[in-house]
């Protein structure tokens, strides 16, 4: 990311925010890697960094985030990948920066901009999986390896079987995520096609490059 002065941010906007690896690292699925990350997820939220929800990839992190304003954007997000840096390297046994560079965050404006975000955080591991032709049964499971088994507005037909959720939400008994606060992310989405159904699969947000 370009070093240029972040737009102000309207705290009424979530964020999704987007953060790299460096080309050399571990790989974030790795299941002790996933349990650092998320474990410090949840410590960051209990300290007030508003993580709503997430999804962990192989080498880069997608959040979704509230914050009031563009410094305690700032703040709380430098806390929260300092914090993981240093926890994923303990448990991987490594030194260094695990980190690109900056993080890059786009503010969401519309029922429609974060429901497409939600279906992308949630379905990310399957896009990649069709994008590369490597598609099984567990590209249509859900991931344990992102927020979606907290989350509780699935379509009423098109739902994850209910024994998925105990699976992928194992060993932990709550969730890790904040309860958002912004009417966009709790239930503005909803305008913009209803709930989530299991099946669908996200495009490539323009934004993104990866």
């Amino acid at each position: 990311m370009k070093h240029v002065t972040r737009k102000p941010h309207y705290r009424d906007h979530p964020l999704h925010v987007s953060m790299k690896r460096v080309p050399v690292g571990p790989s974030f699925r790795a299941q002790r890697v996933h349990a650092a990350i998320v474990g410090q997820i949840a410590a960051c939220v209990a300290r007030g960094v508003r993580v709503v929800h997430y999804s962990v990839q192989h080498d880069h992190l997608h959040l979704l985030v509230e914050a009031d304003d563009k410094k305690e954007a700032a703040r709380r997000l430098q806390l929260l990948f300092s914090r993981i840096a240093f926890a994923v390297n303990r448990v991987s046994h490594r030194h260094g920066s695990l980190f690109r560079d900056r993080h890059h965050r786009r503010a969401l404006s519309s029922p429609s901009e974060t429901r497409n975000v939600l279906v992308y955080l949630f379905f990310n591991a399957r896009k990649h999986d069709i994008q590369h032709g490597r598609a099984t049964n567990a590209s249509f499971e859900l991931d344990p390896m992102t927020s979606a088994p907290w989350f509780d507005a699935w379509h009423p037909v098109a739902r994850p079987p209910p024994e998925a959720f105990a699976r992928a939400r194992a060993p932990r008994a709550s969730p890790p995520t904040a309860t958002p606060r912004t009417w966009m992310a709790s239930e503005g989405w909803l305008r913009a096609g209803g709930p989530i159904a299991f099946h669908e699969c996200p495009a490539i947000p323009r934004f993104l490059h990866r």
